[in-house]
């Protein structure tokens, strides 16, 4: 026991040592002049990406970085921090994002699939596919980079993953109750049904978050983005990824149990498992740094010497919980 518990402060120091490197204050990639705007050309409009390219690169390759659901730009700030003036990175905002400029139609498809392949677009787009670089999704884009993966849309030199998001049953009331509502109501409704999402939960930063998501959300495309994944699950197709892809899970919340993620991994031919436990108010800064490490080497260096005390070996050994 006493082994166990020197190992776990060990690892702990570890990640304050990170942290302590990088929780500066700004600025932020959409601070002015500190990123380029791009639009890249979709099917149906063009979604919005963020390029940081420092004139004096100390990193060794570009992260496309690929954030969760309908989330703002504020709520990932931090993310960005590791790199300034240091590394170059990409930052995508899906279609169901206030950003985007796409064609308001019911045709218009707002599916993880879809999406999926707007993400092989950009990659071809950015010409990402002719060299070394990290992509990286986080949560439900993680979900979007698995599925991607699975219907060989694009693959990658190297392939990270942020608390990824492998099916929506475990979403399916929020899915149903976007579903309810036409989208003037959803505008008028979305405090209200804020806070009914968010009963019980006493983490004062989600809630600043989810919060910060409906604030900022665009009613018709979060209602069409319901309606297209409720059925949306890829948890048996996991077994059919040939990349090697290593999953990262971070600080405790409602949404994101610690043993859904190692069950993701574990289900990957080549999937690995690492484990960076911290307060929730580093959560953004935290995948910052993943991404920042894993651009400070080449896809033949593997895993960064930085982050390999955190994998959690053997994972398919387990049994799984339920």
């Amino acid at each position: 026991m006493k082994e166990t518990n020197n190992k776990t402060k060990e690892l702990q120091d570890l990640i304050n040592s990170l942290i302590s490197q990088h929780n500066t204050d700004g600025p932020f990639f959409y601070d002015e002049g500190v990123c380029e705007i791009l639009y890249v050309p979709i099917e149906v409009g063009e979604l919005r990406v963020f390029h940081h390219k420092p004139q004096d690169i100390k990193t060794k390759r570009p992260v496309l970085f690929i954030p969760g659901f309908g989330t703002s730009p504020w709520s990932w700030r931090y993310f960005s921090t590791p790199f300034y003036q240091k590394g170059e990175y990409y930052f995508l905002e899906t279609r169901e994002k206030t950003s985007s400029k796409i064609k308001k139609s019911y045709k218009t498809k707002m599916s993880v699939d879809q999406k999926s392949q707007d993400v092989g677009e950009v990659i071809k787009y950015l010409q990402l596919d002719k060299q070394d670089f990290v992509l990286f999704g986080a949560s439900y884009c993680g979900g979007v980079v698995l599925n991607g993966l699975i219907k060989k849309y694009f693959t990658a030199p190297t392939i990270i993953n942020f608390d990824p998001l492998e099916s929506f049953k475990n979403h399916k009331k929020l899915a149903a109750t976007l579903t309810l509502f036409p989208p003037f109501a959803l505008s008028l409704l979305k405090n209200i049904i804020a806070n009914i999402l968010l009963i019980g939960m006493k983490n004062k930063l989600q809630k600043e978050r989810i919060f910060d998501y409906l604030r900022n959300a665009d009613a018709w495309k979060w209602r069409k983005s319901g309606k297209d994944n409720l059925k949306f699950d890829i948890e048996d197709s996991l077994q059919f990824i040939e990349e090697e892809v290593s999953i990262f899970h971070g600080p405790l919340d409602r949404y994101h149990p610690d043993f859904v993620f190692e069950n993701i991994a574990a289900k990957m031919p080549l999937g690995r498992y690492f484990y960076m436990n911290t307060a929730d108010e580093y959560r953004e800064l935290l995948a910052g740094i993943i991404g920042y490490e894993f651009s400070k080497v080449t896809k033949e260096n593997g895993i960064p010497e930085s982050l390999q005390p955190f994998e959690i070996k053997d994972i398919r050994k387990k049994e799984k919980r339920a």
